[in-house]
């Protein structure tokens, strides 16, 4: 009996490695059959590829692609419009390659057990891939765009009203419901455009539309009638130091919700209006000297801004009680004010006692635009003041140079050419401001000549003596080393012609002297330079550009004290020779 037992066990051991042998076998076989090729159950739209390279593979696409006569446009329909989008302007193309690569890579990740699993099951199951391709999507998105204006339709929200014009006198809320809207679904619909062109399926794609509605229930539209009758005959006044505002009844209807309590969105917009009325940044005293003594003639104001979430909240709170019974509600608004830095308080401590600087510069033959650009730049820097040891920015303190701050085109210098810009003639400013602060004595801390010599900055003065500003790459920088305040006061004398800017302060004994201008290497400008332009009627000479010389000038500049020098320097100016250009007209004679 033993030995039959035994015998048993033999065969069932010897049974065990013959089907161990055997699956080794089989599974040895299964990979040799198939190396280098892709393993069986494996199709790429609906394509059998498995027993197949990676290169036969492809050349089956491509060729089930010939075959299928891939069309240059996918067709796109909504509501009874159509469009189409034109594969070609997206940079569309199918990569063949790529997927059999996916293809084969099926059961080859590395990790024996999932590859092992994924075999079975592709085995038994199969797997259908789709066509990996390429596209511009940027391009895409912007097609998708123009798609969304042309298809979007705004909702109309609901509104409340009140009608006046019932018999009797009686108002009456009037209730509109609004009307629905639509727009793409955007994330649906690139979805079903990646899923058909991954799936070579060419039919016309139906765009996914969302429906906005703004409809209102006729229970929502009972109580907000009700709610808004509340608010017939009331108001909120809202006050601050020096204005009043007044919500009356159909400003109060419109923060009604429709969904109960306040629409906070609304609330916030308003107070968001009434905002950029009320805030102001704080203004100094501006002073003007007069007959021995600074006379005010800009008051301070302190600067405020309005709390608006603290507004908000309030008008929230306030139309509740109107809600409950309150007839009228007088409101203070919450403001942060922030006080000038020079109030007019200021007015005898700022040492302003004297005349202590003068630069004059001359405009003759301006244009019209020149000279309002000149007036314009020196009203706003008339009366401005300079703190002790503060420096002076000509373009922070000036501010934008542009239409929008009322600035008109005259000719400017830029990138090497006399054009019309905005601001023109602003230079005649800062070089005028530049002689009053040498004349006062005060360190320059930046300044720059223009690229050529100006003819306005040499009637009745030699070269040189120019500052030319174009922010942000050209400031003239001016510090007041005074023992006191630093009052410009600006004048512009149309019949002469003629600018003149003053410093008043307090003199403390400097002595200014400028030495003669001295001018060297000075090079005629170029011949005239003659430009074909079909935009001029031909016969037309138009002048864009003016002739100078150009030269090297310096002059010295040496401020005293007392025996102490104050400042000791050489100004430099490097003038380019400039060339006459002028446009000659080629084109037709109206």
């Amino acid at each position: 009996m033993k030995k039959k037992m035994q015998a048993y066990k033999n065969w069932l051991k010897w049974l065990g490695l013959a089907l161990i042998g055997f699956f080794c076998l089989l599974y040895l076989g299964y990979h040799l059959a198939y190396w280098q090729k892709i393993y069986p159950g494996v199709k790429i739209l609906n394509q059998p590829v498995g027993n197949k390279t990676i290169k036969e593979a492809t050349f089956l696409l491509e060729d089930y692609l010939v075959s299928q006569n891939q069309p240059e446009f996918l067709s796109l329909f909504s509501g009874g419009q159509q469009w189409t989008l034109d594969l070609k302007e997206i940079n569309f193309s199918y990569n063949s390659n790529l997927t059999s690569q996916k293809a084969y890579q099926i059961g080859r990740a590395g990790q024996a057990w999932g590859d092992f699993q994924n075999k079975i099951k592709i085995w038994f199951q199969g797997e259908n891939l789709s066509l990996d391709y390429s596209l511009e999507s940027k391009t895409l998105e912007e097609k998708i765009n123009n798609l969304v204006t042309q298809v979007f339709i705004p909702a109309v929200e609901p509104t409340i009203k009140i009608d006046k014009t019932q018999s009797q006198g009686s108002s009456q809320i009037i209730i509109e419901q609004g009307k629905d809207g639509q727009e793409i679904d955007r994330r649906k619909f690139l979805e079903m455009i990646n899923q058909q062109l991954a799936w070579t399926d060419f039919n016309p794609i139906e765009i996914p539309i969302i429906k906005v509605s703004p409809l209102l229930t006729s229970q929502q539209m009972a109580e907000t009638k009700i709610r808004a009758e509340k608010f017939l005959g009331k108001k909120i006044i809202l006050t601050t130091s020096e204005n009043r505002w007044e919500l009356e009844e159909n400003d109060l209807i419109g923060f009604l919700s429709f969904t109960n309590g306040f629409d906070q969105d609304k609330i916030a917009s308003w107070s968001g209006d009434l905002a950029t009325t009320i805030n102001r940044l704080p203004e100094n005293a501006a002073f003007q000297f007069t007959g021995g003594q600074v006379t005010e003639f800009r008051p301070a104001k302190d600067g405020q801004t309005l709390d608006q979430a603290k507004t908000v909240d309030l008008i929230a709170q306030n139309l509740k009680k109107l809600e409950e019974g309150e007839q009228t509600m007088t409101l203070s608004l919450p403001l942060t004010i922030t006080p000038p830095a020079v109030k007019t308080a200021d007015v005898n401590n700022l040492g302003i006692k004297e005349l202590v600087g003068q630069g004059i510069s001359y405009f003759r033959g301006s244009i019209a635009n020149r000279i309002h650009n000149i007036q314009l730049a020196s009203s706003h820097l008339n009366g401005l003041l300079i703190p002790p040891g503060e420096t002076f920015s000509f373009n922070q303190k000036l501010g934008e140079v542009s239409q929008s701050t009322g600035y008109k085109e005259a000719y400017i210098i830029k990138e090497g050419r006399t054009i019309l810009g905005d601001g023109g003639g602003v230079c005649q400013t800062s070089t005028t401001l530049f002689r009053a602060a040498l004349n006062a004595g005060l360190p320059i801390i930046e300044r720059l000549a223009h690229a050529y010599r100006v003819g306005y900055y040499e009637q009745n003065f030699p070269p040189g003596l120019d500052a030319t500003v174009f922010d942000p790459t050209a400031d003239l920088k001016i510090k007041n080393d005074t023992p006191g305040h630093l009052l410009l006061q600006t004048k512009v004398d149309l019949k002469n012609q003629k600018i003149t800017y003053e410093f008043y302060g307090t003199a403390d004994g400097r002595q200014v002297s400028l030495s003669k201008s001295r001018i060297w290497d000075q090079t005629p400008p170029p011949p005239d330079l003659y430009q074909d332009d079909p935009t001029l009627p031909t016969g037309t000479i138009k002048q864009v550009d003016w002739k100078a010389w150009g030269a090297k000038v310096s002059f010295d500049y040496k401020v005293e004290r007392n025996g102490e020098i104050l400042q000791s320097r050489t100004f430099y100016s490097n003038y380019r020779p400039w060339q006459a250009i002028f446009l000659k007209g080629t084109g037709p004679v109206q």
